[in-house]
């Protein structure tokens, strides 16, 4: 993907967003899994639901362009009633490097886990099913919900963190904050939130600390600040690999 992007940028626009959008259909593999479990949970047939996970990128960034939300309250609001958000996650889950980066993440996972910012919840699923003792956290809304339905079917004991109502609490020796950081406003707040329960020696797993804004993610925000010297400054070092951070003891 990044040898991709780096060769897309050298090329004129109009052609790199042709090559991108080509790139990022081709690479959705169908889990017939999560496409079950959509229909059931939607009540919809499976062409409804592989529709609309396809067009998952264009919908909701013009659901994002009609409420334009600015505030931290105003994008809660945009997750907790969007619809759209389930399949957008889910889509990008079935993506094949994703697939990809999420078995290869799995293998740095040590003792008690956190997902923050789980949103469909297929990642504790999983985790839980490899036998680790996973807790799920996200703000309220639709993923939520779906998550906490999904947990319940699979009959997975995942406890259920609502962070727009309560507080991280526990201690952890794995933090998942995985394409979550560059949606949030205040990204120190959250760094330095996660760093606090982190234990030491513990593992921070995080991406798009960089993320750039891009006209089909108008959901992202740009970090106004270098997020390594800020990592640094809690107590984090980077492992060998780039998403991937230790907590000094």
């Amino acid at each position: 993907m990044e040898i991709i992007s780096k060769i897309s940028k050298k090329l004129p626009k109009p052609i790199e967003k042709f090559l991108c959008w080509i790139y990022h259909k081709l690479s959705f593999k169908i889990d017939k899994e999560i496409i079950n479990d959509l229909t059931e949970y939607f009540n919809l047939n499976q062409e409804e639901v592989i529709w609309l996970l396809k067009s998952e990128d264009r919908l909701g960034a013009d659901f994002w362009h009609i409420l334009n939300p600015r505030t931290k309250k105003e994008v809660e609001e945009f997750y907790k009633i969007n619809p759209l958000y389930v399949f957008e996650l889910a889509f990008w889950h079935m993506k094949r490097y994703q697939r990809r980066f999420r078995a290869e993440i799995i293998k740095f996972t040590k003792g008690r886990v956190l997902d923050f910012g789980g949103g469909i919840g297929d990642l504790c699923i999983e985790l839980t099913r490899r036998g680790f003792d996973c807790d799920y956290a996200d703000i309220y809304g639709r993923t939520f919900e779906f998550a906490k339905w999904l947990f319940k079917k699979k009959g997975c004991k995942i406890e259920m963190i609502n962070l727009s109502r309560d507080k991280l609490f526990k201690k952890y020796d794995t933090i998942f904050c995985i394409d979550v950081i560059e949606h949030t406003i205040k990204p120190k707040q959250v760094l330095k939130n996660l760093t606090a329960h982190l234990r030491n020696n513990g593992r921070l797993i995080i991406t798009n600390l960089n993320a750039p804004v891009l006209e089909r993610h108008p959901m992202h925000f740009q970090m106004k600040f270098d997020a390594e010297e800020y990592l640094n400054s809690l107590g984090l070092y980077r492992a060998k690999k780039p998403w991937l951070w230790i907590k000094h003891a």
